[in-house]
This record gives C-alpha cells, structure tokens and sequence, in this order.
C-alpha cells in the first residue's frame, strides 16, 4: 500500500519542524541564475527554482528520483525565505556546518511548506535501479578518525576537506551530489574521520598540457583507499500525487 509522505509528516514531525514565516513570490525574471541557500538559525532561501528543485531538495533526492506532477513545476520559478520560530531559530547550529539533524529538520521544514503552499502532496516507492557503492580499494583504507568537531566539509578548485564525516554522509551527500547518482556507503566503516582528497579539476578543452595529476575518483581511491562499484540496490521514487500554484504574498 502506498502511504502519501506528505501526510505521514504532517503526523510524526511537522509540529517540531515547521516554518514559523514564509514569503512565496512568482518569480517573472528570466534569470538564469538560480540558488538554494540554508543560513545559521534555520533560515531557508531559494532564488528562481521550480518547484521540481524544491522538491528534490526537500526530499533529499537526484532528479530522476522524482516522478510525475503537472509539466509547470519544471518551468515556473519562485523566490522563497522563510525563518522558524524565534525558540526555534535559536536551538540551530550558529554556523554554516549543518549537522546531519540540522538538515534533517531543515528538510522536514522545507516539505511542510511545501504542502502549505503548493497543496503538495506525495508517495514514495522503492525501485531497483543501478547505483553507486562506495567500498574499500586493494589495500584498505587510508583514513585517520576524527579529532575535533564537526562535521564540517568544505570543498575548493583541487581540494576536498572532510573533518567528522561518516562514510554514510560522505557517500550519502558529497558523491551523490557531486556525481548526481546515487551512492551508498558499503565500505563497512562504522565511526567518523578525518581526511582530505587533492586532485586536478576536469578543465575540458581549457586543460593546459603542463597540469598533471590525479582526477577526483583517481585521488580518492589512491589517497583514501576508496572506490566506486556499479552495483544494483534499493532506490526511493517520490511520486508526485498532487500540486498547486501558489498564490504571491
């Protein structure tokens, strides 16, 4: 029996996770830019997105995880800021390294708007469809547990700092989206570490001839002892049931 997630929320979370104020405005640009932001104290903003980004960013999904719905929620854009409760606002991280029940309750807050405001209402199914598994290369894991606090993971051109992450997070979020697949972790490391990927950026036809070194995935298996296998597993489908333009305020 299929069970629509909106309403399986609305009982078990979305009295401790909800938006406390939200603005909702058409946007009519033609920007192309676009931008979904999470600040310190809870507070969400999102700048020329369809309601499609929302809802994968809400859910927590790569895009071909989702399914149906009517053909605007790919096409019209809106701008969104929304703030918890002042009590609310004041139990979140005060910095920008979101744990793990942060973003979990950011999540759960983004989903009950959109049920307010959009009428939204889905179900989720699970499918077997190719994956990525993240597990041990030949030699084992190169891999130093964690320290100090976080997790915290921070990424510049060539570089990769993770400190505090779990391999589930590491698989989970930064792969996942930095491939735009799904990625399990099954390298069996319980716990949490440490550790940093230097690598040479894909330039495409703008790579000079004197840059050298190893891609991301290269780098991580030769730094990290860490690969990626195909393999086939269980993947969430969110099904879109219903949904609603919302109204400008």
């Amino acid at each position: 029996m299929r069970i629509p997630i909106a309403l399986v929320l609305a009982s078990a979370c979305w009295a401790q996770a909800e938006f406390e104020v939200a603005s909702v405005k058409p946007n009519t640009s033609m920007d192309g830019g676009t931008s979904i932001n999470r600040s310190p104290g809870g507070v969400f903003s999102a700048t020329n997105v369809t309601l499609k980004m929302l809802v994968t960013f809400a859910y927590d999904i790569r895009p071909h995880q989702l399914s149906g719905g009517p053909g605007w929620m790919d096409s019209d854009r809106y701008d969104i800021v929304a703030r918890p409760s002042a009590e609310d606002a004041a139990a979140e991280p005060k910095t920008y390294s979101f744990t793990e029940g942060a973003l979990d309750r950011l999540h759960q807050r983004v989903q009950a708007l959109l049920a307010d405001r959009f009428k939204l209402v889905v179900h989720s199914e699970t499918r077997e469809m190719p994956i990525l598994a993240l597990v041990l290369a030949k030699g084992g894991p190169h891999l130093a547990e964690a320290k100090g606090p976080g997790p915290s993971i921070q990424g510049r051109m060539g570089q990769l700092t993770c400190k505090k992450v779990s391999m589930k997070m590491f698989a989970e979020r930064t792969l996942a989206q930095r491939l735009g697949r799904n990625v399990v972790d099954r390298t069996g490391l319980a716990g949490d570490f440490d550790f940093e990927i230097k690598y040479v950026e894909d330039r495409g036809a703008a790579a000079t001839a004197d840059v050298s070194g190893p891609d991301f995935l290269t780098a991580m298996q030769e730094q990290l002892g860490l690969k990626l296998e195909p393999q086939k597993g269980p993947v969430q489908i969110v099904i879109v049931d219903r949904a609603e333009k919302a109204s400008a305020n």
